[in-house]
């Protein structure tokens, strides 16, 4: 709904710069000036009568004011959607970012057979010591399978 009536008012301020320039155009600095006599002649004078000078002032100031109030307006109103809007840079800078996977350790073929792991005996003077853990049995990676050949 706000962005109709931002729309809205952007449409009517278009109007309203097109009717102070029309305005403005119809006034006459001296006699033989302006639109007023570039259509024939006291156009001006014949819509708003004698007191078209006043007229036409007090229409220019009316619509002067109404063109800054309603600029100011839609500079607050686009001000504030800017601010309300999500952004999507902000978005990733406020996701937690997940920790890079470790990478996969390569398999072993099938058909290579495991080596047993077994602890060595403690001997009686290690029991009151806390025991470690062996570090496990070193493996070599198995070679990747053949690419199977072309037919």
């Amino acid at each position: 709904m706000s962005d109709f009536l931002l729309y809205a008012s952007v449409v009517a301020l278009f109007l309203v710069c097109i009717l102070v320039v029309l305005v403005i155009l119809m006034q006459r600095p001296s006699a033989n000036a302006g639109m007023g006599s570039a259509l024939g002649g006291g156009a001006a004078e014949t819509v708003f009568g004698g007191e078209s000078a006043n007229v036409l002032s007090k229409m220019t100031t009316t619509l002067t004011v109404i063109l800054f109030i309603l600029s100011f307006g839609l500079y607050l109103g686009f001000v504030d959607r800017e601010k309300t809007a999500p952004k999507a840079l902000d978005a990733k800078a406020t996701a937690p970012v997940a920790a890079p996977a470790a990478p996969a350790a390569p398999a072993a073929a099938p058909s290579a057979p495991k080596a047993p792991v077994t602890t060595p005996a403690a001997p009686a003077s290690a029991a009151a010591k806390p025991q470690s853990t062996p570090a496990p049995a070193a493996t070599t990676p198995a070679k990747p399978a053949a690419p199977a050949p072309a037919k």
